[in-house]
């Protein structure tokens, strides 16, 4: 049997590599392409018991923002609070969407497009206009559609924008198709993690790196199921019967606003015709083409956002941040192109002057 010292020398043996083998790992990192950010991720999720920044689970929707955070409404949305009440007088719009729609910045809302829609209306107009911002980055037009029954039918809205095109895409090129998108989406479930593994991530970068492929801690990863097979892109194209579904759960939205004496305004989303991958770009295509389609057929209000984009002098290039996602001078010319259809459908009438 071997001696305590013998065992206390292997002890120490074993520390000493291991700490030389952390070390020389993290010099290495650079060269080994390790996203330290990513990283950093994985260990404030762990750290905090499976909470993600700036996130929170609900139970109908995913996931919404935490009240509490700066620039975050009771409800978890990026605005003000709403006054369920709506005050005489008063132009209520409720904006339906996701980060295109939210505005993509958590600590304010003042750059998005329903605040900037509220100011040009109100400019315009002479009246009182409420622009309730509805908006929550990553959501699909399902989620979307259960936040309206649920939520924001409540506020009686007299006009509801639906401005959503994109991150339908992404469940349209999972395999496996349904038109719940359960095939896509699954439940955040909240994971302990033991004592060991907390403090293998904390402490150890080999550790910590081994699990950024495995561990699910951002929040797509946590909401969205892997895909179990090849995901459908070839030649940027998708399925046509797979865009059954966006379209039902804009019809269904539409519908009940319209049933209940509100406007429908159908906003395309226009895209960086330079960005991203070809089946984004196909896929927000076809979705416009869908908006289009349905305010010509059923009489809903189009602000087409996309169409205008692209007859600017110029074009619209130099408003995007990536593939969708606009600066705020972007998002004054999205909101203006909906004031635009606003007027014109003789909703929000312009003062005379």
């Amino acid at each position: 049997m071997p001696d305590r010292r013998s065992v206390l020398l292997l002890l120490a043996t074993t520390a000493v590599f291991a700490v030389a083998l952390e070390a020389a790992f993290r010099l290495l990192e650079p060269r080994l392409g390790v996203d330290r950010a990513r990283l950093q991720a994985l260990r404030e999720h762990v750290r905090s018991g499976g909470a993600i920044a700036l996130h929170e689970p609900r139970p109908h929707v995913l996931y919404a923002r935490p009240p509490g955070v700066a620039g975050v409404n009771s409800l978890g949305f990026n605005d003000d609070d709403f006054r369920l009440t709506k005050t005489p007088g008063t132009l209520r719009i409720a904006c339906l969407g996701s980060s295109t729609t939210e505005g993509g910045n958590p600590e304010g809302h003042e750059g998005s497009y329903p605040r900037q829609l509220q100011r040009i209306l109100e400019e315009r107009t002479g009246g009182k206009v409420e622009a309730l911002n509805f908006g929550m980055a990553g959501w699909t037009t399902a989620e979307e559609m259960v936040n309206y029954f649920l939520v924001v039918q409540d506020y009686a809205p007299d006009v509801v924008v639906i401005h959503e095109a994109v991150n339908d895409v992404d469940p349209r090129r999972w395999p496996g198709f349904r038109t719940d998108y359960s095939h896509y989406r699954k439940p955040w479930t909240e994971v302990r993690y033991s004592l060991p593994y907390r403090l293998l991530v904390r402490f150890s970068d080999i550790f910590a790196v081994s699990q950024l492929k495995t561990a699910a801690f951002d929040l797509q990863s946590i909401v969205t199921r892997p895909p179990r097979g090849p995901l459908r892109d070839a030649g940027g194209h998708l399925p046509p019967e797979t865009a059954l579904a966006f379209r039902r759960n804009v019809v269904t939205i539409a519908e009940h606003v319209r049933g209940h004496g509100g406007r429908v305004v159908l906003a395309t989303v226009p895209y960086d015709p330079q960005g991203g991958e070809a089946v984004y770009r196909e896929g927000i295509d076809e979705h416009n083409r869908i908006l289009r389609e349905l305010a010509a057929a059923q009489g809903f209000v189009l602000a087409d956002v996309d169409a205008r984009g692209r007859a600017l002098a110029g074009g619209t290039h130099r408003f995007f941040l990536d593939l969708v996602h606009m600066t705020p001078e972007g998002n004054r010319f999205k909101a203006q192109v909906v004031a635009d259809a606003i007027t014109d459908a003789g909703i929000a009438p312009q003062r005379t002057r």
